[in-house]
């Protein structure tokens, strides 16, 4: 008999997890794990139920303190409270309404409470999200994309039924689901799951679907178009409501979430809605004054740089940034200018720059009347 693995290894949780952690963890891998979601993977079946088994356990406070105790050789009576020992499910309280909520993203419309019956309502779908990636460009004037999904979906042969021919479960008279009453210390407790021998269909298969092999859902790889709006940032998600997984017959399908990752630019760098270039200009250009082309959303644009512009300083280009998603207008292009130093001068240039020296004073540093400029423009020529 194979050796059952640590249930808080199987749902990849420390002992001290959280219940909250616990129930997240199991919702994550039962999501990547389901059967109907791997319809290729014969070992995924297995995987689940391990998934599932664990979930039960450490998602219900009395029987986690058991297991914590005992481990898997957790005692049949003898006062604990568990004659079935873990497995079976009903004796921890339901445990199916999460299961199914973990999966198809929603209650299960189960659930307990004293004196009275829980109303069953079929789960809407899980919800589905991809990512796709769009320029700079394409974030600011909008794009239309094509984005696959692999989505689980109902079967079209048996509309979700799992059959071809089926009849009235005689367990739950067609409810597809079951009630079950307990005594406990606070009193009587009702409580609604879905029937084991329809598995909450409300009908038993006579001839299984070829299509789904009973499972009534199928994977399939979507194709869907949309359109990218202007101004979008990383990080954003457009919604298509019912793109998402098949939820319960008559339940509606959940939504098609599209993450947005806007790639780097090589020449602009985005800041909200503003835009940042970094212009390297000559040391020379810079203390004379200079006239050069910055790259702009719409295409290269002159800029005039000032005589004695200083290293840091920053030009701005009104109204040539982001347009504003949520409202009219568009950012500013913000200019970072960056003074070019030269590393390497020839024996002529030194001498040209010593001689410059030599002729500055306190007064060329500081805006001394323009006398600057007209050495500068002297030893240059």
């Amino acid at each position: 008999m194979p050796t059952k693995r640590d249930y808080y290894e199987v749902l990849g949780v420390s002992r001290e997890a959280s219940e909250a952690e616990v129930k997240k963890a199991y919702r994550r891998l039962a999501r990547s794990h389901h059967p109907d979601a791997n319809p290729e993977d014969t070992g995924a079946e297995e995987r689940f139920k391990e998934l599932t088994e664990a979930y039960e356990v450490l998602s219900n406070a009395e029987a986690r303190r058991a297991y914590d105790t005992y481990g898997h050789q957790v005692p049949r009576g003898g006062g604990n409270g568990y004659p079935g020992g873990y497995m079976g499910g009903d004796q921890f309280g339901g445990g199916f309404q999460d299961i199914f909520e973990a999966f198809f993203g929603d209650s299960f419309g189960g659930g307990s409470f004293f004196g009275g019956q829980a109303a069953r309502a079929p789960s809407r779908g899980a919800d589905a999200e991809v990512e796709v990636e769009v320029s700079l460009r394409e974030a600011a004037y909008g794009a239309d994309r094509e984005v696959n999904v692999q989505i689980v979906k109902n079967c079209e042969v048996c509309e979700g039924v799992g059959g071809t021919e089926s009849h009235t479960c005689g367990t739950c008279g067609g409810a597809g689901a079951v009630r079950t009453v307990r005594q406990s210390l606070l009193g009587q407790m009702v409580t609604t799951q879905a029937c084991s021998a329809c598995g909450g269909r409300g009908r038993i298969i006579d001839v299984t679907c070829d299509n789904c092999r009973g499972g009534g859902r199928i994977s399939d790889l979507q194709t869907r178009r949309l359109r990218i709006p202007q101004g979008i940032e990383s990080g954003m998600r457009l919604r298509v409501s019912g793109g998402g997984h098949a939820g319960e017959p008559g339940a509606a399908p959940g939504d098609l979430y599209i993450r947005i990752n806007v790639t780097e630019d090589p020449e602009l760098v985005r800041d909200g809605e503003d835009l940042i270039h970094r212009l390297q200009v000559s040391f020379v250009g810079a203390a004379l004054g200079t006239e050069v082309e910055v790259p702009t959303l719409d295409g290269p644009s002159p800029v005039r740089v000032e005589a004695g512009t200083q290293p840091g300083a920053t030009l701005k280009l009104r109204g040539e940034g982001m347009p504003r998603i949520r409202g009219r207008g568009r950012g500013d292009l913000k200019v970072l200018v960056d003074v070019m130093v030269p590393t390497r001068l020839t024996a002529e240039q030194r001498e040209l720059l010593e001689k410059f020296e030599e002729t500055s004073g306190e007064e060329t540093y500081n805006g001394g009347g323009g006398s600057f400029f007209d050495r500068l423009r002297g030893v240059f020529r």
